[in-house]
């Protein structure tokens, strides 16, 4: 591990996995930035998996060393792009298809509709927000059903101890190497299963950073990345949608740092992070008293 480069660093943590803090710009930019969106935000994206890739250039050999993608929000981390731009080298790929149909705070139900495991590989590299940790073990089970492992890298921009050391114990049991990157935190997980929040008493960070977060969300506990990270690019409107929800949620309806925030027509398309707000809905405890309760049901 390279943790030390001119425009990135990375720090080991805890004494459990092997887990890695990363600081840069890019990584500010789209943890920082809630009203980031569309061309700019997939561009941070990168930015931010090319000094990923940069901190592991010396523990990546290109002929052991493929990508699985999990579809969709793998697809965000563009790090066969990265790889080409840090080290000159192709990324095979594989590809899994994921689908939460049940989530409770550090739990998750996790579905797979589709894999194509075509590029074996000794070391796999995987991209993806980690919060219960389910969706990368349910993607690695199905991934050793066919193919041997011995090291698996987990790069994400926002993840969650709880699940890094669940996604450990997986690999650990089956004599599997995990190592994690981790962009500025440690995150703690909300009682939604949903919520990345600087601000959560488990977070392990740097204090400046906390600061910065209960500056910009007035002292609420607000998820860095959203509730369905990679919508921010990959499905805008949906962004807009959940990102009002969340203003709702947390009274700061207007707010300058959620004001891409956009009260949706249509609720179906939300369907699948409604165990994120559902307590709202069930408490009234919405930030702007019954905003919500109108959608109840729907």
């Amino acid at each position: 591990m390279i943790t030390e480069l001119e425009r990135s660093s990375a720090e080991r943590i805890g004494d459990g996995p092997r887990l890695y803090l990363v600081h840069n710009d890019p990584l500010e930019e789209l943890l920082f930035d809630r009203n980031l969106m569309g061309a700019g935000f997939r561009r941070a994206c990168l930015r931010s998996s090319r000094c990923f890739i940069a901190h592991l250039a010396d523990e990546l050999s290109p002929d052991e060393t493929a990508e699985l993608v999990i579809l969709s929000k793998g697809l965000t981390y563009q790090l066969a792009e990265a790889v080409s731009a840090e080290t000159g080298h192709n990324l095979p790929t594989n590809l899994i298809a994921t689908s939460r149909t049940a989530v409770a705070h550090d739990t998750a139900r996790i579905e797979v509709p589709y894999c194509c495991f075509e590029a074996p590989a000794e070391t796999l590299l995987i991209g993806d927000t980690v919060a219960s940790g389910e969706t990368i073990i349910t993607a690695l089970r199905r991934f050793l059903d066919v193919h041997p492992l011995r090291r698996v890298f987990v790069i994400s921009y926002a993840g969650t101890l709880v699940g890094a050391t669940r996604i450990a114990e997986f690999c650990a049991d089956r004599g599997i190497e995990a190592t994690f990157l981790y962009g500025l935190a440690a995150f703690g997980l909300g009682d939604n299963g949903f919520d990345l929040s600087f601000l959560h008493p488990e977070t392990v960070t740097r204090p400046g950073y906390a600061a910065r977060a209960r500056e910009q969300f007035s002292g609420r506990p607000v998820s860095a990345v959203g509730w369905d990270f990679g919508s921010q690019s990959m499905a805008p409107r949906k962004y807009r949608h959940l990102t009002w929800v969340e203003s709702q949620v947390w009274g700061l309806t207007g707010a300058e740092c959620l004001k891409v925030a956009e009260a949706p027509d249509d609720w179906s398309d939300l369907v699948h992070e409604r165990a994120a707000y559902e307590h709202a809905l069930l408490t009234g405890e919405a930030g702007s008293a019954g905003s919500l309760e109108q959608y109840r049901g729907r």
